[in-house]
């Protein structure tokens, strides 16, 4: 019952996406038997194609996501689909697709206006698959705005700004064993960066080659999100000081009311530096990332989107 379930909604998110024209049929997958389903899918409406009028879909991208690394490799070897990593496991369907849209954009993968049918169901469960959405990318401005940004810079900088959103982001859903927690990243310019903060705790980076793309950094980055200050990090991603005390005096700081010290001491080093300051607020989890004394962009990834879903 449940296999015909699924593959029938595969069949019909499939056909749709084929009968809008649109850019991009997003699959979300735990085991990878969902991918399976949509390759038996595309075997007969290929076969159909042969003897009757039926569109052609050769212009749709196919992107298969997972957050199981085995899956994931195995999707690898498959030369028909675009194969992409979700670094960790979402709460709800919304939650799912802002982080696959986070990834298509870091991977230059989507562009401004792309419509994108998705199949996925409820998370952290196999065979769970019960959902069809339709959206456009252009229903998340922020997430638009960042990578304005993002593609506008150096490429190295634009990888390292983007390894560190995402282990934001994993932090703003999951915190640290479970418990919220807030934090502020500094990225680039270090050496003025360094020179306008002052070292909190003895610093745990010191004398290490740490790099943020690094699983094993990763994972001591997020063993010391909870402690006070900032994390220092250079433009090729070294993570050069923990526990880093930013001066938050400054004029002409303007932000929203209700945000504390963290955010301010945010703004005010990306105002007097070249770098980018993102932080994780304790209280909600949401992100912003600032650039010249400003919110850049503010992504909540645990808010629920405004995608129009058809369940079955």
């Amino acid at each position: 019952m449940i296999i015909n379930k699924v593959k029938s909604l595969i069949k019909h998110g499939f056909n749709l996406a084929i009968d809008i024209s649109a850019d991009i049929l997003l699959i979300f997958t735990e085991t990878g038997r969902t991918y399976e389903y949509y390759k038996d899918q595309e075997a007969i409406y290929k076969r159909a194609r042969k003897n009757r009028s039926l569109k052609d879909f050769k212009s749709l991208k196919v992107v298969v996501t997972t957050p199981n690394e085995e899956t994931f490799l195995k999707l690898k070897n498959e030369s028909k689909i675009i194969p992409l990593l979700m670094t960790y496991r979402n709460d709800d369907r919304s939650s799912m697709i802002k982080q696959a849209v986070t990834n298509l954009f870091a991977n230059n993968i989507v562009k401004k206006g792309d419509i994108v049918v998705s199949i996925l169901g409820i998370p952290k469960v196999t065979g769970g698959t019960d959902t069809i959405s339709i959206f456009e990318v252009n229903e998340y401005p922020q997430i638009l705005k960042y990578y304005d940004y993002i593609s506008s810079i150096e490429k190295t900088k634009g990888k390292v700004i983007n390894e560190v959103l995402n282990l934001c982001m994993e932090l703003a859903v999951e915190g640290r064993e479970g418990t919220p927690v807030g934090s502020i990243f500094v990225i680039g310019d270090s050496d003025r960066v360094l020179k306008m903060s002052s070292q909190l705790i003895l610093n745990p980076f010191e004398g290490h080659e740490s790099f943020i793309f690094d699983k094993q950094v990763k994972g001591t980055v997020k063993e010391l999100s909870t402690i006070d200050g900032a994390f220092v990090i250079g433009e090729k991603g070294e993570v050069l000081c923990a526990g880093r005390y930013i001066s938050c005096s400054g004029g002409n700081i303007e932000l929203p009311l209700g945000l504390g010290a963290r955010h301010h001491a945010a703004a005010t080093i990306s105002k007097y530096t070249g770098a980018i300051a993102i932080t994780v607020s304790e209280s909600g989890g949401v992100i912003r990332i600032f650039k010249n004394g400003e919110i850049l962009s503010e992504i909540k990834p645990k808010k629920l989107s405004n995608t129009s879903e058809y369940s079955y």
